[in-house]
């Protein structure tokens, strides 16, 4: 091999911050190779499996504005942090639609680190091979 395959869709950054005691707001932004940077916002309650969602849907969201034009949309089922032994795992359902196509889309990420990133990661995972297809 000569070389990584360059993604469609660039993980740029996910952050979380508290809007008060009892809510927060997740923000994360991607790169679509070729068309550039998307940005959304979420926000939900504070505790850590709600912050885990709001990511992922602003992450769902950043998508389904990439990939306006494409006429597809990306819907947040669930999101859940799993703990097993030692390792700690981000799992995410998505459901897809692109026109009449309707897809469940499943992502995982290691959630050893950043939560936040983990999460955006998770659904980044879930659509890379859906979204780079036509």
């Amino acid at each position: 091999m000569t070389g990584k395959a360059q993604r469609l869709i660039r993980f740029v950054r996910a952050e979380v911050k508290p809007l008060t005691d009892e809510s927060c707001e997740a923000t994360v932004e991607i790169e679509h190779r070729g068309v550039g940077a998307f940005t959304a916002t979420a926000s939900g309650p504070i505790d850590q499996q709600d912050q885990l969602r709001a990511v992922a849907r602003a992450t769902s969201d950043a998508l389904s504005d990439a990939f306006l034009a494409r006429g597809v949309k990306v819907r947040v089922v669930s999101v859940q942090l799993v703990e097993s032994l030692t390792q700690r795992t981000v799992l995410v359902t998505l459901a897809v639609s692109r026109g009449t196509d309707q897809q469940t889309l499943f992502g995982v990420c290691d959630a050893t680190g950043d939560l936040a990133k983990a999460a955006a990661l998770a659904v980044l995972h879930a659509t890379n091979r859906y979204l780079g297809v036509d």
